[in-house]
């Protein structure tokens, strides 16, 4: 083998170290990626279950709301039937 046979020889390995380097730098990115990746889905995951769980006790406070209005009204009902009362009274004078 001659000269140019051995810098072509070098050339090649030279080539073929720097694909190795290029190929290794790529795969320990790849795993920082995934690693990343599986992270964010398991917060995404959680953030989903907070938001069912917050989607519950909103349907139950609006439900305790709701209840709590029917309740103001029958009781606004109630004074309005007993201050009508108390003003038939007051015309009899009793």
């Amino acid at each position: 083998m001659g000269e140019t046979g051995v810098a072509s020889f070098e050339a090649l390995e030279a080539k073929i170290n720097k694909a190795a380097e290029l190929i290794d730098r790529l795969r320990r990115e790849k795993n920082t990626i995934e690693e990343a990746n599986k992270e964010l889905k398991g917060k995404m995951e959680s953030l989903y279950i907070k938001n069912e769980e917050l989607a519950k006790e909103l349907k139950r406070l609006q439900k305790t709301h709701k209840g709590k209005t029917d309740s103001d009204t029958s009781r606004e009902e109630i004074k309005k039937k007993i201050e009508e009362m108390l003003a038939k009274l007051d015309q009899l004078d009793v």
